[in-house]
């Protein structure tokens, strides 16, 4: 298996950020490597980008957004013998990555900023297992996820501001 994109950087410098439009997350991606791929016409920024196996959609309709990074993630196998096993098996693996992934995170930004939080800081998202901090009025989540049936099972950190009503766009996987 692949090693994990680190996106520790990028969780840094979206921290540092008075605000986070837009453009300022779309910024933070191009100046890191990323590749936009997907523009809405209705917005000045690209929301979907990728690097490596990794991926990004900057989240809302501004100018404040939220920008999640899907650093892993398994596709659900309708035609496995026993979905439920299969299901549970997905779950634990990207359970089995949390710890490696908040580890990493904790090492790319100073710890002395990146303050763990016990708070339900997941803004109503249905997490399987996550860790939250909160960092210069924002909000760090790394979790794992599965909106539904049709979509993969996913290792995310989200980054937010912590006032801000940044909409998500229903975990659609684009």
């Amino acid at each position: 298996m692949a090693p994990m994109l680190d996106v520790g950087a990028e969780v840094r410098q979206l921290a540092e950020l008075d605000r986070l439009t837009g453009l300022a997350a779309a910024a933070v991606l191009d100046a890191a490597g990323w590749t936009g791929e997907r523009k809405n016409p209705a917005k000045e920024w690209a929301t979907t980008w990728r690097r490596a196996d990794a991926h990004a959609w900057i989240q809302g309709p501004g100018p404040v957004v939220q920008l999640e990074f899907t650093v892993w993630h398994r596709d659900v196998d309708e035609e496995w013998s026993d979905p439920d096993t299969y299901i549970d098996e997905l779950y634990d693996a990207a359970t089995a990555e949390l710890p490696g992934l908040v580890a990493q995170l904790e090492a790319g930004v100073p710890g002395d900023r990146l303050q763990r939080v016990d708070d339900d800081l997941t803004d109503g998202a249905d997490y399987i297992d996550h860790t939250a901090w909160r960092i210069s009025g924002k909000v760090v989540l790394a979790g794992v996820k599965h909106d539904d049936t049709d979509a993969p099972v996913q290792l995310v950190v989200v980054v937010r501001d912590s006032s801000a009503e940044a909409e998500d766009d229903g975990g659609e996987w684009l």
